[in-house]
């Protein structure tokens, strides 16, 4: 069996953090869960307050032989830009995201989501992030706008997460 190189993250000043009220009550397909079949993250809080989590790819998120599905990489970046707004304060959903491709992640890979809030405005907090290697290689970017909750909204949700 090949022993995989240990990965440089979390850094030793990063904080461990669940930026979701409800993550234990959900049956997400992606998330910090330890089914390592499918998308695993885990979150930390950097010493200057943003979000950064670390990504593993399980067999379950394949697309192509051998690479992730483009789904599986959108999740993990729509997975942590929400989590950043959610640890700012914004409970929030997804209202747009774009996604840019640049370089195929291969199946079982573990790569670093980082994560910065741009900006609030009214109702809406906009965010951006990247999906890349140790090397700092860069195989995906998203940005997106994500809607802060109504507080009946934000009421259901954990209300069903109780």
């Amino acid at each position: 069996m090949t022993k995989l190189p240990a990965l440089p993250w979390p850094l030793p000043d990063w904080e461990a953090v669940q930026p979701f009220p409800f993550a234990t009550a959900r049956g997400a397909f992606a998330g910090m869960t330890s089914t390592e079949d499918r998308i695993v993250l885990k979150y930390y809080r950097r010493h200057d307050g943003s979000l950064v989590a670390t990504a593993r790819f399980g067999p379950c998120s394949e697309g192509a032989p051998g690479l992730v599905h483009g789904g599986a990489i959108l999740t993990a970046l729509d997975e942590a830009l929400g989590a950043a707004a959610w640890l700012a304060g914004h409970p929030v959903m997804t209202a747009r995201l774009t996604t840019e491709f640049r370089k195929g992640v291969p199946v079982g890979a573990t790569l670093l989501v980082e994560t910065r809030l741009i900006r609030e405005r009214h109702r809406i907090v906009i965010l951006e992030g990247t999906l890349s290697d140790k090397d700092h290689h860069v195989y995906a970017y998203a940005d997106g706008r994500f809607m802060i909750l109504a507080d009946s909204d934000q009421r259901h949700i954990l209300g069903q997460a109780a």
